[in-house]
């Protein structure tokens, strides 16, 4: 799974490529850890390896999951017994469409949702569209205007699925804003990264 070094300095970056790597972060940080919330509503970590390997499902995860991705939920001894924080946006799609009870939206999972529909499958399937386009190893350039409608799509998508879970808390979205504020003042960028990583 890819990852960026969030360590290195800001200040040196084009506004391009700050607009690029605060999408990256969005999506590589309070999206995931969004989604792993999600999952773990339907299927808490200790039921994760009964759900794996009953027979039908695991045919299917079988055909769907990459090698890294078997190797990690299919050990080559014993059982999953791991933490959703180690899986990205990728691999949680695949679970939470195919493992749990949320129904698909209206043009179905794998396709692009329908403008007007705000379910929280609408919402998963944006994260994961935006996620293949733009959350890349090396940092993308995005001039202003294209970046304040991802941005805003993004807030959107955790915004309406932080709603659905319990609490009615808001710390992924307020996480999004606070590295979006990092990113503008370009003041610990990188440090305001790891630390919302490590609250999670």
């Amino acid at each position: 799974m890819c990852s960026m070094n969030y360590t290195c300095s800001t200040t040196m970056a084009s506004k391009e490529d700050r607009n690029g790597r605060t999408v990256q972060s969005a999506l590589q940080k309070p999206c995931a850890s969004l989604l792993q919330e999600v999952l773990r509503q339907y299927i808490p970590e200790t039921d994760m390896h009964r759900v794996l390997n009953n027979p039908a499902n695991k045919q299917l995860m079988e055909r769907l999951l990459s090698k890294e991705q078997k190797s990690i939920l299919y050990p080559q001894t014993g059982v999953f017994n791991g933490s959703y924080a180690d899986f990205d946006v990728s691999l949680l799609y695949r679970l939470i469409r195919n493992l749990t009870r949320i129904h698909d939206h209206k043009t179905g999972w794998g396709n692009e949702p329908d403008i007007m529909d705000n379910s929280i499958a609408a919402n998963i399937e944006r994260i994961r569209i935006l996620r293949n386009k733009y959350a890349h190893c090396s940092p993308s350039h995005l001039p202003d205007t294209e970046f304040e409608k991802v941005w805003k799509k993004i807030i959107s998508c955790i915004h309406e699925i932080e709603k659905t879970l319990p609490g009615q808390n808001t710390k992924f979205e307020d996480g999004a804003k606070e590295i979006l504020i990092a990113a503008k003042t370009q003041k610990d960028f990188g440090r305001k990264l790891n630390e919302f990583e490590g609250n999670l």
